[in-house]
């Protein structure tokens, strides 16, 4: 790699350490303003599209920061920006791959809390909200959840940690990006879960929906395993697993910050009863130090001390709106926080369930974008 560019990983991880100063962004302006470069650590981001910088390049180069990143979307023609800042003598580097190399890193964060010897890891994409899970017992067997397109960091973590992945799950059908599962399981030859209610006869993919309370051994101890349970409220078949009594992967039920929207499969106030029923009826009874582990963040300040997205069942019960035991009031205040959704998140939706097939080029555009899948942006 050229000494004046820098990979995707690499940003990430000077950004999350303090040593970028500045992004200069020179995509063109409908492209900046359907994505930014983001991570939980923000940086300050300036726009100006390429052929303006090229226009004046040493009064921009004036302008920007020393040790700033340049970014476009493929990562071509920026070559040309950096020589000429180089030439005016600010030191700078092109992201390398552009915003599309961007789009693809998923940055594994491992999760405190499992009996030996279980392990869990979230993985992070800095491009998106959406965050996926690999569980395993090093030496035996993991299983993947809610992974996204690329599949390579999953595998390379598994093969680092001896793991064979035994199976692929989906929480439920997304709607804001798309799944990797069902690809990722016909690659290893393994069961892909998708919860039933949201599986249909003509799914054009092996699925073998998961059975409420079934377990999937991760190890010779019978302590590490997966457990599934039913929860319906942000789509009508979420699945959840509770793994070694400790660790709750959740789907989009409870983020961080607030709760799964029921809106998208056109049931709204049926589902956001479902929701409540859900939370309390379930997720009650568990230990209140049982930490939780969403599909996605949407606000740096979910991070925690360790860089990973939880939070625990005391925390949400904490909340005012949970707390809340009458269900009219619930309801009406679920539906009453919910903004638009995303023009393209009944696409994607059919995109998951293998209703549609839509050619590369349009699955990447489809997969741009911010996660919009909470109903309020606080439980409090």
């Amino acid at each position: 790699m050229e000494t004046w560019t820098i990979s995707a990983a690499e940003l990430h991880d000077e950004i999350v350490r303090g040593r970028i100063p500045e992004i200069l962004d020179v995509r063109n302006s409908d492209e900046f303003a359907e994505q930014k470069l983001e991570t939980r650590r923000p940086v300050p981001t300036r726009h100006t599209p390429v052929y303006e910088v090229l226009d004046e390049p040493e009064r921009f180069a004036e302008d920007t920061m020393d040790g700033a990143i340049v970014v476009c979307g493929q990562g071509n023609g920026l070559a040309m920006v950096v020589e000429e800042f180089l030439a005016a003598g600010k030191e700078t580097r092109s992201l390398a791959g552009g915003m599309d190399a961007w789009a693809n890193i998923l940055v594994p964060v491992e999760l405190d809390g499992l009996p030996a010897p279980a392990r869990a890891w979230q993985f992070q994409p800095p491009a998106k909200g959406c965050l996926s899970y690999v569980i395993g017992v090093p030496g035996e067997a993991c299983i993947v959840v809610d992974p996204a397109r690329n599949h390579a960091p999953y595998l390379d973590l598994a093969k680092d940690h001896a793991m064979t992945v035994t199976h692929v799950i989906d929480t439920h059908v997304h709607a804001d990006h798309i799944s990797g599962g069902p690809s990722l399981a016909e690659q290893l030859g393994v069961d892909y879960h998708l919860p039933p209610e949201e599986s249909a006869e003509e799914i054009p993919f092996p699925n073998r929906p998961l059975e409420d309370g079934e377990e999937l051994p991760l190890g010779r101890d019978s302590v590490v395993r997966a457990l599934t349970m039913r929860l319906p409220g942000h789509t009508p078949g979420t699945t959840a697993l509770l793994v070694s009594e400790q660790l709750m992967l959740v789907g989009d039920t409870i983020f961080v910050r607030g709760l799964g929207r029921p809106d998208l499969t056109g049931q709204a106030e049926d589902l956001a009863r479902s929701l409540f029923r859900s939370v309390h009826d379930r997720l009650e009874p568990l230990a209140p130090t049982t930490v939780i582990a969403p599909a996605h963040w949407s606000s740096p300040d979910e991070f925690n001390d360790a860089g990973a997205v939880t939070t625990t069942l005391r925390e949400v019960f904490e909340a005012t709106l949970l707390n809340e035991r009458a269900i009219e009031r619930f309801v009406e205040e679920i539906l009453s926080t919910l903004p638009d959704a995303p023009a393209t998140y009944d696409t994607i939706r059919l995109v998951n369930a293998g209703q549609l097939r839509p050619p590369e080029e349009e699955l990447m555009v489809l997969d741009v974008g911010r996660n919009q899948c909470a109903a309020s942006t606080s439980l409090t």
